[in-house]
Parts: structure tokens; sequence; C-alpha cells
């Protein structure tokens, strides 16, 4: 264990970055002496005579701005920034595009298009990690006792949540379909309306809302079996234990950036084929991370579509083809995709990755 010398920190974004620095492997900070914490303690920091001067962000979402204000503000007087973004958005990703400047390392929950220029860009998959704690560590062999193998009525899950445009899009292509009653399809639409009033799906065995708690966004707490987890990061067995396959339509769908929730890793864990709505080149870059996809069974050039009415018209397509088969024959398929699948997701060491990653970068300011 190394024991950090002259070294102040600054954190900023309420505990998340020090939490990252607090569980490194191998490097010991000391709260009281290396650390300060939140912006209350900015000028305090600022003018600080540690030898070595580090600041750390974590992008708060929704649009903030007031974190890019300290960060341009310390930039000068600092060895290095650390950011750490788990919402990747349209407005955060452009905040991030505009820090890409030496000596600044950013820890994000997806891929952008482009590299940046000068800011080191690494991944940090948050919603790989979040949703797994509770079936890897808390309640092991829960997916295993409840998840019904063979072949359902339904072709698809369909769980399309707030309203956005490539939502819409799969929810009229789907109304207008011919196979329309193979889709176990919901929409809320209204984020603005509370989840029990929204037609949101809450019937799941073992889920029971917190006593005197709010329930208006797919990230507030419920209790799952005792535990208390995000709502979002329930997977819905009893929905897939009518459902072939999954229809994923991912929180953003833009070209520049690839966002990885939840909604990717909840298949992911309990095996499923799924087509995916989302931005240019999400498949591709998913496989980045060791998984499979299904260009072996169905056709997969839609990721790779620059339009995206086009792009998500084509992934309908495949959804259509695959009601159309047998899905015994198909879930025999994708056997060996979804088990490779399973096994990486629940095996790979998403959090360890990242904490080594942080840790190689601050080494040299604290040795």
């Amino acid at each position: 264990m190394i024991t950090v010398g002259d070294v102040g920190v600054f954190h900023d974004g309420g505990g998340v970055s020090q939490y990252h620095f607090n569980q490194l492997p191998n490097i010991k900070f000391n709260e009281e002496r290396h650390y300060y914490q939140g912006a209350d303690s900015f000028d305090h920091f600022l003018n600080s005579v540690h030898a070595i001067k580090i600041a750390s962000f974590h992008v708060p979402f929704p649009d903030q701005s007031d974190w890019m204000v300290r960060l341009k503000q310390c930039y000068e007087h600092v060895d290095h920034v650390f950011v750490f973004c788990s919402e990747l958005h349209c407005a955060t990703a452009e905040q991030l595009k505009r820090i890409d400047k030496p000596k600044i390392c950013i820890y994000v929950n997806g891929i952008f298009k482009q590299p940046f220029d000068h800011a080191k860009v690494y991944p940090w998959m948050d919603w790989f990690s979040q949703p797994l704690h509770y079936y890897k560590e808390i309640n092991p062999t829960l997916l295993e006792q409840k998840l019904q193998h063979g072949p359902k009525r339904m072709m698809f899950d369909v769980l399309l949540g707030a309203q956005r445009d490539h939502r819409d899009f799969a929810y009229f292509f789907i109304r207008a379909s011919l196979n329309v009653d193979l889709y176990y399809t919901t929409y809320y639409h209204r984020i603005d309306q509370p989840l029990l009033q929204s037609g949101f799906d809450m019937d799941e065995d073992g889920l029971e809302i917190i006593s005197n708690g709010t329930l208006n966004h797919s990230i507030d707490r419920v209790n799952y079996y005792g535990h208390e987890l995000g709502i979002s990061q329930v997977i819905p067995t009893k929905i897939y234990n009518q459902t072939n396959y999954s229809l994923i339509a991912e929180t953003n769908a833009e070209n520049d950036f690839n966002f990885y929730t939840e909604k990717v890793t909840k298949p992911l864990m309990a095996g499923r084929l799924f087509v995916v709505l989302a931005g240019m080149n999400y498949l591709r870059n998913l496989r980045t991370f060791g998984f499979k996809t299904f260009d072996s069974i169905i056709d997969e050039s839609y990721d790779a579509e620059p339009n995206p009415d086009k792009r998500w018209s084509m992934a309908m397509q495949q959804c259509e083809w695959l009601c159309q088969q047998d899905p015994e024959v198909i879930l025999e398929q994708v056997k060996p995709i979804v088990d490779h699948n399973k096994n990486l997701i629940f095996t790979h060491d998403w959090y360890g990755e990242v904490s080594r990653l942080l840790e190689s970068e601050l080494l040299p300011y604290v040795e």
C-alpha cells in the first residue's frame, strides 16, 4: 500500500469522486489530511500549499454548469484533473468535449464516435456494475430460480419508458404490425407523471415501494426482496417469462456517442437475444467490451446505418422476421452467444478495471 505524501485532492460532486479514490487497491488517502470535499471547500483548496494538487469532478445530471466553472478556475493551478461521467446525454457529452485538454482524464459510461485530441478518455461502465451488484453479490441464485427456459408465446418485450423519438418510432411501428400481439409493449410516455400513474409495469414478485418514498422516475429506489435498489435495476422476470427476446430502446439514440445503460445490462444478465434502437455503431462498440451480438442469426447491418429513421426501420424489420421464425430453433441457435454474454457480464471485474485505470494515472503524483 502506497502512503500518500503532500497531496491535496479537491472532490467536487457530492462524494462520488472521493468514493472512487477511496476504493483504490494500492493507494490510501487520508480524508482529513488530503481531501477538500465539496464546492464550499474550493477556495480553501486553491489557496492551499500542497506540493501536488489534484481536482476531481463528478458530472451532474440533469445539465448543470457550476462544476465546469470550478474546473476552469483551478485548471492552471493543479497538476491533474479527473472527471467521472455516468450519465452520457447530449448536454453532458457536449460538456466533456469542451474540456478536451491536457492533464485531464475522463471516465465515462459510454463511447464517443470521435476520439478526444488531448484528454485521456477511459470507459467507466457504471451501468454494467450497478444492476449487476444485486444479482451477483446480494442474490446470486435469484435469476436461475425465477427465469423459465424454453419458447414463450410472445416474441418481444418492448419496455419503452419515457417519450423519445426512437421509442415513438417503435411504438407506432408495432401498432401497425400484423404481429402486434406478439409484442409485450409498455410505453408510459410522460416523464412528468409519477410512475404509478403512468402505466409503468411494476408487477414483479418481491418488489415493494418504500414507505413514504417517491416513485417518479426509473432511478428511484424500491425494496426488492428486502434489499434497496433503483427500480430500473430490477430484471422484469414476469415479462421475460412471457417473451423470447428483447427490443432495447436505449436512453439515447445519438450518433456522436453510445450510452450503455441497464436497458442492455438486464438482457445480458438474463441471457436474451436483443435488437437495439440506439445510435449508430451501438452494437459494434458493445462488442469491444467482449460481448457477442447476433449477426450470425439476424441481419445486424442496421447498426452501421447513419440515418436514424432508416436504422430503426431496419432494426424493426429484424424483429418482424424473428416473429415469423420458430422460437425453439432460434433459442437453440442463440444459446452459445447468450451463455458467453452471461458469463462475461457476471465474471468481468467492471469496477475493478476502472479503479485500476484511475490508480495508474494517480501513481506518478503520489509515489
